[in-house]
C-alpha cells in the first residue's frame, strides 16, 4: 500500500455528481484514477474531461475504492467487491448503519471506513460535477470492524485532499441526526411537490402563483429518485421517528393559527433560533 495519497490508485464506482466531483477534486493529487458507471455516457464524459484516466469495471488493482452510488446499492455492492488485501474501501452514502454493517463483513485484510460528505446539489449526473463541491464541507467518517489506524489516516487524507473537514461519528448517531437534518427535508420537499401536483391537476394556476418560497421548499424534489429511494429505504426507522416528531410541531403551530399574539411569540423564538444557527454555521445554499 502506498505510504501517501499521492502514490495511490483510486477507483470510483459511480461517476455521477458525487463520484464525478470527487474525481475532479482528486485530479493531480493521486497516482491514478479509474472509474465505472452503469451509464456509458458518464464514463466517456469523465474520461474525456480528464476526471479519470481510464474506465475499469474491476477494482482489483486499486489502493482506494470509493463507492459513490445510491445507499441501497452500496449495501449490495460491498459483498461483490473484488478488493485486494490492503485496499481501503470508503463509501459516500447518505446513511451509515446498514452500509457500515456490510463493510464490517468485508474479508480480513481489506480495510473500510464509512463516509458521508455533507454537501451536494439538487441536480445529479456527471454533467453537474464540479471540482469544488466538497470544499469546506463536513465529511462524516464512521469506523467499521475493518477500520485500522492507517485506514483512518488514509481516509482523512482523502477528505482533506478534496477540501473537506473530517468528522468521526458513530454510525447510529449519524443516521439519527441526518434523519432530521437531511432525510426529513428531502421527504418534505417531495411531499409538498406531491401535494402541488395533485392540486395542479385541478387548478393549473397553482404553478403560476408559485415563487421563491415554493421553489426553495421543493428544490430537493429535483434530485434523482434512485438516490432518494436508497436514502429513505436504508434509514426508514429513523426517518419515521423524525416525521412523527415533525407532525407534533406542525400540530402545535396549527393550534396557534387563531391566536395571533401567541403565534407571533412562537414564531419569534423560531426566527431567533434560525438566525443564531446561520450566524454560527453560515448559509449553505443548494442550487
Amino acid at each position: 500500500m502506498p505510504e501517501s495519497l499521492a502514490g495511490c490508485t483510486v477507483h470510483i464506482v459511480g461517476l455521477g455528481l458525487m463520484g464525478g466531483s470527487l474525481a475532479l477534486a482528486l485530479r493531480g493529487q493521486v497516482e491514478r484514477l479509474t472509474g465505472h458507471d452503469l451509464i456509458p455516457e458518464a464514463v466517456e464524459h469523465a474520461r474525456r474531461t480528464g476526471a479519470i484516466d481510464e474506465e475499469s469495471a474491476s477494482a482489483q488493482g486499486a489502493d482506494i475504492i470509493v463507492l459513490a452510488i445510491p445507499a441501497d446499492r452500496i449495501v449490495s455492492q460491498v459483498a461483490a467487491l473484488d478488493a485486494r488485501p490492503g485496499a481501503l474501501v470508503i463509501d459516500l452514502g447518505s446513511t451509515k448503519t446498514q452500509i457500515c454493517a456490510a463493510l464490517d463483513r468485508l474479508p480480513d485484510g481489506v480495510r473500510a471506513v464509512g463516509g458521508h460528505p455533507m454537501c451536494g446539489l439538487a441536480e445529479n449526473g456527471y454533467q453537474h460535477a464540479i471540482s469544488t463541491l466538497y470544499r469546506g464541507a463536513r465529511f462524516v467518517l464512521c469506523e467499521t470492524a475493518r477500520t485500522t489506524p492507517d485506514a483512518r489516516a488514509l481516509a482523512e487524507a482523502l477528505v482533506h485532499a478534496v477540501g473537506a473537514h473530517p468528522l468521526w461519528m458513530d454510525r447510529c448517531r449519524h443516521d439519527e441526526l441526518t434523519a432530521l437534518t437531511s432525510h426529513l427535508p428531502h421527504l418534505l420537499n417531495f411531499a409538498l411537490m406531491r401535494l402541488a401536483m395533485a392540486r395542479a391537476a385541478q387548478d393549473p394556476d397553482v404553478y403560476a402563483l408559485a415563487a421563491g418560497g415554493f421553489d426553495g421548499a421543493t428544490r430537493l424534489a429535483r434530485t434523482a429518485e434512485s438516490m432518494i429511494a436508497g436514502m429513505f429505504s436504508t434509514n426508514a426507522h429513523e426517518l419515521r421517528r423524525a416525521a412523527a416528531e415533525l407532525r407534533e410541531h406542525l400540530d402545535a403551530l396549527e393550534c396557534l393559527l387563531d391566536d395571533a399574539p401567541a403565534l407571533q411569540r412562537e414564531l419569534g423564538a423560531i426566527v431567533e433560533a434560525r438566525r443564531a444557527y446561520t450566524t454560527a454555521y453560515g448559509e449553505r445554499l443548494i442550487t
